[in-house]
């Protein structure tokens, strides 16, 4: 609490609103549920999937050219089919692969999934995925209100620079620990000529012969500057999880970090690109900080309440002890937050 209020004092002041720090596609599902409900990203034990979205420029006009796309959300179709909670406990993928590249016109895609992309794309992740226990929630609002976004994020291990333009993601995993997942986040039907196109394939690792299916509702997280690597190559990921619109409160979450490891998030005025003695690079002019334990998976978010406006631009950085990064600590991208 003194930490949030010591931040107030620094940095805030009343009277405007917050700018977003994702964008959500098709755009027009923002505050409006999918009409459809699809598992396919993730499936249980023995049900690998291969899944790529297409979309198209015009959703994406809301993430600034440059900018670090590093993570996408996903929210449950507000029906009886789903748990009001889920999953029980934390399930696994021990392997899950996400890929990020410009891509081809959504109306000529086909099942061949590389293919769809213009040129070799980036590997985002690659490696063991948690989904912690609990992370979606279904309240079964009134219709069309959707239900809130999980606070779990499919993390881009590495970055993935926007330059504008049709965007394409692509995953794929073997199955999950889950012995029987019925759970289905919310989706729209493919539509080459509004937001997007979606293909999927019984397969894992990627490969060819995908048919079109329904495009997931979901929320792209974006942020600036980039983290620098620790033990095992692990980079800190940070993303802000929920936008805000004449304040709020905001989720501010550290992952792809080692397990139980302290960590600081550094809240400033403004970006910054200050080479710092370890070889990382300070994103932020710090004004305040507030310290917290990552969890087993790496993990760890501090939720900060804000007042409806900023004074400037407030920006945020993740620092991690890390005995495997240079000089024993790590830092994250950054992300900010700009009156609007």
């Amino acid at each position: 609490m003194r930490t949030a209020l010591a931040l107030h004092a620094a940095v805030l002041a009343a009277a405007a609103s917050l700018a977003a720090q994702s964008v959500v596609v098709p755009n027009a599902n923002a505050t409006t549920r999918g009409t459809t409900q699809l598992n396919t990203i993730i499936r249980n034990a023995a049900n690998p999937r291969t899944y790529m979205l297409g979309i198209n420029a015009s959703e994406l006009a809301g993430i600034p050219v440059g900018a670090m796309i590093n993570g996408v959300s996903l929210r449950f179709q507000a029906f009886g089919s789903n748990a009001a909670t889920w999953p029980a406990q934390d399930i696994l993928w021990t392997d899950y692969e996400i890929y990020a590249g410009p891509c081809i016109p959504t109306a000529t895609f086909t099942g061949s999934f590389l293919a769809n992309f213009v040129s070799q794309p980036l590997m985002v992740r690659d490696g063991p995925m948690v989904l912690p226990a609990n992370s979606f929630t279904n309240t079964s609002p009134p219709s069309p209100t959707p239900n809130d976004w999980s606070e779990f994020y499919f993390d881009f291990q590495v970055p993935f620079a926007y330059q504008g333009g049709d965007l394409g993601l692509l995953f794929s995993h073997p199955g999950s620990t889950d012995p029987a997942t019925a759970q289905y986040p919310e989706t729209v039907p493919s539509s080459s000529g509004t937001h997007g196109v979606a293909f999927t394939q019984s397969t894992f690792p990627v490969g060819t012969g995908g048919v079109s299916t329904a495009f997931y509702v979901h929320r792209l997280h974006y942020g600036y500057g980039t983290g620098c690597p620790g033990t095992g190559g692990l980079t800190p990921v940070l993303v802000q999880n929920q936008n805000l619109v004449g304040g709020g409160t905001a989720l501010f979450t550290l992952s792809n970090c080692p397990a139980n490891a302290p960590a600081a998030f550094v809240f400033g005025v403004g970006q910054a690109n200050i080479p710092l003695f370890n070889g990382c690079t300070l994103l932020t002019l710090p004004a305040v900080s507030a310290g917290t334990l990552l969890d087993a998976n790496g993990r760890g978010r501090i939720p900060l309440v804000l007042l409806p406006s900023t004074i400037g631009v407030m920006s945020v950085q993740g620092a991690v002890i890390d005995a495997g990064g240079p000089a024993g600590f790590t830092t994250s991208n950054g992300v900010e937050l700009t009156a609007s």
